[in-house]
């Protein structure tokens, strides 16, 4: 499955080495930032990842914040053309294992599946409907189980989406 295997493994290179980068690595590129969101490009050795990135407006559930670790949301390309529009939620913590996450837009909700700290929709079609309705939705809520067992409750901002996604649509095409 592509997701699972070539997806997850740029996204565990590019994620880990984006925020808390090593020297020997290069910095992604920072394209723009509107509102709540950021678009960011990486080149390594002629290839090319552009992801936007939005971290939580608000938090929710029974645990210590110091506890948590880097909470985000992205959708990327690259670094292959048939790598486009992936949806992608860090949680900051270990997801209690085979369970589900609920993304929910605006009252429409969709399941994605945990791996570890992350989550992903089910499929490409998800992962374009779920786009879809970033861009016209103003409000988005990621509800998740840590491997203790604690239910969080992140809810994100899609305010700056739309501008953000046209600027990766078109640095990586």
């Amino acid at each position: 499955m592509l997701k699972a295997s070539t997806i997850i493994g740029v996204f565990t290179f590019v994620i880990s080495t984006s925020f808390v980068a090593p020297k020997a690595f290069a910095e992604p590129v920072e394209m723009l930032v509107s509102k709540k969101w950021g678009a960011y490009r990486y080149d390594n050795d002629g290839s090319r990842i552009c992801f936007i990135s939005s971290v939580p407006t608000k938090s929710e559930g029974k645990y210590d914040p110091k506890n948590r670790g880097d909470i985000r949301v992205f959708v990327s390309h690259g670094p292959g053309k048939a790598e486009r529009d992936v949806v992608q939620v860090i949680a900051g913590y270990r997801y209690k294992p085979q369970s589900d996450v609920s993304l929910t837009i605006d009252g429409k909700g969709f399941k994605l599946f945990t791996i570890e700290d992350r989550a992903y929709a089910e499929s490409e079609e998800d992962d374009r409907r779920i786009i879809t309705l970033m861009k016209r939705g103003s409000r988005m809520t990621i509800v998740g189980v840590s491997s203790r067992g604690t239910k969080t409750t992140d809810t994100y901002s899609l305010s700056g989406f739309t501008k953000t996604k046209a600027v990766i649509d078109k640095t990586c095409k």
